[in-house]
């Protein structure tokens, strides 16, 4: 199977070690290749583990034409909007720029910021503790939810084994809700692990700390996180369930952490779903996805059935695009299924091998060779792509 004239109307994008450079930033060139190709009525999507105020940045830098960010809907209606699958799939949303006279989903401001969010070492920070003047489009409000297209949040109980377990490894939890994230730091490494994920990802104004997070007097070390008050969570539960849990810990500790929370969670779990094989005895289901994060200091957990290769097939049919006719591009472990399947997957030079061993073709460039930046682009405007327009 190759390429040759296949028809392709839609090209997926995986951010971190893909679309982005080794510093997470946006080439100019990046971003003339991408609006050309939407501009010739290819249909541009982000397809990332992020969570949408986390690609917000991404997405008002590609600006892309509003008029080429209308697509049909299966009654005939249009919906205008950028196409993101985030949080690994668990989210699908249509973002657009914000309007004066239209109404949208409009950003949640979290109840519980603290006084410690963390604003220093970043380009993304701002200098106001009380984050008066936000950076992120989501929060500045020029970028709005237009319509959530899909949600496959954690359950309760998952959510709480999760939070536990954690709790027990002495490690800090990421917990998505919105677009704010909700962490308990108790000692100053976990508080550092934030900053980075937040250096990392654009979202250092999103923290919401739900303890006083220094850890410098002593006294969260004497906290008591139970069950009762989820692990410290409680507020954040309140909320709503999250999109995902992510667990920051050492980065030589990760494949150890990582295989103890994919037992824990599902090789072991007395609360399993199980179906009945065909001799009459059960066999146990998953209860959750667990990802091995890219770069190497946090494990994510989704519910069983999330991934993005599903996102990306629900928001395909939100569409009404066949995977078929869609582009995937990937780098990392969270992208098996979605290079899987769409029409056509491809796993960058510097991908993980296990993502290597499934993908149709391999880039023959890394995410830090500008050249990679052509790499869809030139066999399309050499003919080798058949663009179905719109």
């Amino acid at each position: 199977m190759n390429a040759n004239n296949k028809k392709f109307r839609m090209v997926a994008l995986d951010l971190d070690g893909t679309l982005l450079n080794s510093n997470h930033e946006l080439s100019d060139a990046t971003i003339a290749h991408l609006r050309r190709l939407n501009a010739k009525g290819f249909v541009v999507a982000i397809a990332t583990g992020r969570s949408a105020a986390c690609a917000a940045h991404i997405i008002e830098k590609l600006n892309l034409s509003p008029i080429q960010q209308t697509y049909l809907v299966g009654n005939g209606d249009s919906k205008e909007g950028f196409p993101l699958v985030c949080t690994n799939g668990a989210r699908g949303l249509k973002i657009r720029k914000s309007q004066s006279d239209i109404g949208g989903v409009a950003c949640h401001k979290a109840p519980h910021r603290s006084n410690t969010v963390p604003l220093d070492s970043t380009n993304n920070s701002t200098n106001n503790e009380d984050n008066q003047t936000p950076t992120n489009p989501f929060l500045r409000r020029t970028l709005i939810i237009n319509e959530e297209l899909f949600h496959n949040p954690l359950s309760t109980s998952l959510t709480l084994q999760t939070l536990a377990l954690a709790n027990r490894l002495g490690c800090v939890t990421n917990y998505y809700h919105n677009h704010h994230i909700y962490a308990v730091v108790r000692n100053e490494e976990q508080m550092e692990l934030t900053r980075r994920y937040g250096r990392l990802t654009g979202s250092i104004e999103l923290y919401c700390y739900l303890n006083d997070g220094s850890g410098e007097n002593g006294e969260q070390s004497k906290a008591v996180y139970n069950e009762e008050n989820a692990y410290g969570y409680q507020q954040a539960m309140e909320l709503g369930p999250p999109s995902k849990l992510l667990i920051l810990c050492n980065t030589q500790k990760l494949d150890e952490i990582t295989n103890l929370v994919r037992k824990e969670l599902n090789g072991s779990c007395n609360n399993a779903l199980s179906n009945d094989n065909a001799d009459g005895t059960q066999q146990q289901q998953q209860r959750a996805n667990v990802i091995r994060g890219t770069p190497p200091f946090f494990v994510e957990v989704l519910s069983a059935t999330v991934h993005k290769g599903h996102g990306l097939l629900q928001l395909c049919e939100s569409l009404s695009i066949p995977l078929e006719e869609v582009i995937a591009f990937g780098d990392g472990d969270n992208d098996l299924e979605f290079v899987q399947m769409a029409g056509w997957g491809v796993a960058m030079k510097n991908a993980r091998d296990i993502l290597k061993g499934v993908a149709d073709e391999i880039a023959e460039w890394s995410n830090d060779e500008v050249s990679l930046r052509l790499y869809m682009f030139l066999p399309f405007t050499g003919g080798m792509f058949v663009l179905t327009m719109r």
